[in-house]
């Protein structure tokens, strides 16, 4: 039998439940730099102490945030794996095809997921997510996790995609055509695995 929560413990729950939405929204209508511990407490209508209390500190305030954008980007390749072809090159395809529409669609969450993490340490939530990341990309592509080479084919494969996919989500002088970007992805999805026969 689970011995019921404190006051103190339903208290902070719902500090945590009240906040994540709260930071979530600032982060991506505003930019990480409009995030800080007081403004949140008091858009909360806490003390900054009992933010503390409910998060440890900023940081984890961010990571939960980004662990909820980790969550909506796994979700939607895993919908693109089960919706594609049963071909390697198809699953592969689809995945980055994926990947490509919810950067566009969700850029400040891609920047929260790819290019903000680049200044912080990874923990083990995140290293745990890039991991399940590659196992799901290898699987999908036909290749064995456990292989070294597969994991370096399919790692060298993705660099590209990825390379493609942040050029096209950032705001540049000259954008980048979406349409042209899906078609480039497909492209680079067949000349890599013409150098990798799975299918």
């Amino acid at each position: 039998m689970t011995t019921p929560k404190t006051r103190r413990e339903r208290n902070l729950a719902e500090i945590r439940e009240r906040a994540l939405p709260l930071a979530e929204r600032i982060v991506l209508d505003e930019g990480m730099a409009a995030l800080n511990a007081r403004r949140l407490a008091r858009d909360l209508g806490v003390s900054v102490g009992s933010l503390y209390n409910a998060f440890g500190d900023l940081p984890a305030v961010v990571r939960a945030v980004i662990d909820r954008s980790s969550q909506m980007l796994a979700d939607r390749l895993h919908d693109a794996v089960a919706a594609a072809k049963p071909e390697p090159r198809a699953r592969v395809m689809a995945l980055g095809v994926a990947y490509l529409e919810f950067a566009i669609a969700e850029p400040r969450r891609w920047w929260l997921l790819f290019e903000y993490r680049n200044t912080v340490s990874p923990d083990r939530k995140v290293e745990e997510f890039q991991i399940g990341l590659l196992d799901m990309l290898i699987e999908a592509g036909g290749g064995d996790p456990r292989s070294e080479s597969s994991k370096q084919f399919f790692l060298l494969l993705w660099a590209s995609v990825h390379g493609l996919v942040s050029l096209a989500c950032r705001p540049t002088i000259v954008a980048i055509d979406p349409e042209m970007a899906r078609t480039f992805v497909g492209e680079l999805v067949n000349s890599g695995f013409d150098r990798y026969p799975t299918d």
